[in-house]
């Protein structure tokens, strides 16, 4: 599924139109959609409400709820089409065109020219500001079938031991071709 599914659609709830969806809130943590963003005004560009992404029933032509629970927003980025994107040191790169969306969770955020993940976010509001980004992938969460060839299963971040211990085992290429930029979800 991809935002552009969900935005300028009209959201019912028993049978009534209730408003029309403009974005979505995400949790940076988790990279989970836990909102949607709507208005009561079709002509209207910024939200008057917030609804749990738990609360649609289907999404065809309208999104049909279950109950009309009008929520506030908590530990979540609010993300909409044509958002301006700036690099780290104040560039601009473009603005948001999509967003796509897997099993309720952001895989991929496209702009104009070139698509980024939601961890390179640095922060959000009016425009969203990406991170620097790293010359090696530290922080970076490890595939779950390179854990064994690591040796120890209970680290699941790229670390700096992490990266010694695949370099002493001969897997550091293997390990880092299976981080981004080089896996696609």
């Amino acid at each position: 599924m991809f935002l552009s599914e969900l935005v300028k659609k009209e959201i019912y709830s028993s049978g009534e139109e209730r408003g029309v969806c403009l974005g979505i809130g995400v949790s940076l943590k988790t990279n989970a959609v836990k909102y949607l963003l709507c208005a009561c005004d079709k002509q209207s560009n910024s939200p008057d409400f917030a609804l749990p992404i738990s609360a649609i029933l289907s999404v065809d032509d309208k999104i049909r709820l279950r109950a009309l629970r009008a929520v506030p927003p908590k530990s979540c980025i609010r993300l909409f089409p044509a958002l301006p994107v700036y690099a780290f040191n104040g560039r601009l790169l473009g603005k948001i065109h999509d967003i796509a969306i897997r099993e309720n969770t952001v895989t991929e955020i496209f702009v104009d020219s070139f698509s980024f993940s939601p961890r390179a976010i640095l922060a959000c509001a009016d425009v969203v500001i990406l991170r620097k980004e790293q010359v090696f992938p530290l922080g970076q969460r490890i595939p779950a079938p390179l854990l064994p060839l690591l040796g120890n299963k209970n680290e699941r971040i790229v670390t700096k031991p992490v990266l010694r211990t695949a370099m002493q085992k001969g897997a550091l290429v293997k390990l880092t071709l299976s981080l981004p930029p080089f896996t696609k979800p």
